[in-house]
């Protein structure tokens, strides 16, 4: 159906040049790695503008990174580089074909990444903190806030310790902005299982709270993600036209949630722009000016 693996490969150097003709200003790399001492692999970066463009205008400075094992002939696997736009959804910034989750190919995507956007101010990079990954996070963006996935986090926990208990605290923690809540629920997993939290401390130190179409050649793996970015960007648009007002709609539900109580809030004013705010036994104090 599609044709010859290798000729895809072939293909990909036409696919490159198109890509970067119609889409003005993309970063399309491609590299042939040794891989021992005669195995040679292609690995390929692609960063459409659209994508790092609107990562850079509207998006959170935040990466989550992963990859998955492809299927055929040549295997590999597919990596990925997402963000999080104003509207808490997913937003697509780069994917790419490594010969494997090691250091020399994280490190060459990375670096091709770092092409796109730079470096932009408070950058946080979360991963599954693979061993490979986490050394080219370090080479290439050696001063950014590097973070752990929970869900990764989850998924290698249970394979120590399992039980409903030992999740729901996990993911409560992980999503808490509570310090003191953070270190009760771990805690409560001590109290049950001192060694729960020795392997926490000693294999996730890092910062953690808060497919069909692996069978494709190449060539074609690589254009149906392009077209599943362009309807996606399309859907987004198309939506986008539709609000009538600045803030986004997950923004306004947020602020209409916290705001049913505010009789409850007690305010000591200090000035116009500065006021003490009381709820619940706690108190914060409230500078208009700095938004905080």
């Amino acid at each position: 159906m599609y044709d010859k693996w290798d000729d895809s490969y072939v293909n990909i150097y036409n696919f490159k040049q198109e890509l970067e003709k119609k889409n003005t200003g993309s970063v399309v790399e491609i590299d042939l790695q040794t891989v021992g001492e005669k195995k040679q692999f292609l690995c390929f970066f692609i960063s459409l503008t659209t994508c790092f463009k609107g990562f850079l205008a509207g998006c959170r400075p935040y990466i989550g990174l992963d990859a998955c094992s492809l299927k055929g002939k040549f295997n590999g696997v597919l990596a990925a580089a997402t963000s999080i736009n104003g509207n808490n959804g997913m937003f697509p910034k780069a994917y790419g074909v490594l010969e494997a989750e090691n250091t020399k190919s994280w490190t060459w995507f990375l670096t091709s990444l770092q092409k796109a956007i730079g470096t932009p101010n408070g950058l946080v990079i979360s991963s599954d903190m693979q061993e490979g990954l986490e050394l080219a996070i370090t080479h290439v963006y050696p001063n950014i806030d590097h973070r752990e996935c929970i869900r990764h986090l989850c998924s290698n926990f249970k394979k120590h310790f399992r039980g409903d208990f030992f999740m729901a605290k996990l993911w409560e923690a992980a999503n808490t902005y509570s310090v003191s809540k953070h270190d009760r629920l771990l805690n409560g997993i001590a109290t049950k299982c001192a060694d729960a939290i020795s392997y926490l401390n000693e294999n996730h130190k890092k910062i953690w709270s808060r497919s069909d179409i692996r069978y494709k050649p190449v060539f074609d793996l690589f254009d149906a993600i392009r077209e599943k970015l362009m309807e996606r960007f399309d859907k987004k648009r198309s939506k986008v036209k539709k609000w009538k007002r600045p803030l986004v709609p997950k923004a306004k539900k947020y602020l209409k949630t916290i705001t049913k109580n505010l009789g409850e809030y007690q305010v000591c004013r200090n000035s116009d722009n500065k006021a003490e705010v009381k709820f619940k036994g706690c108190r914060w104090d409230v500078v208009l000016d700095e938004k905080m």
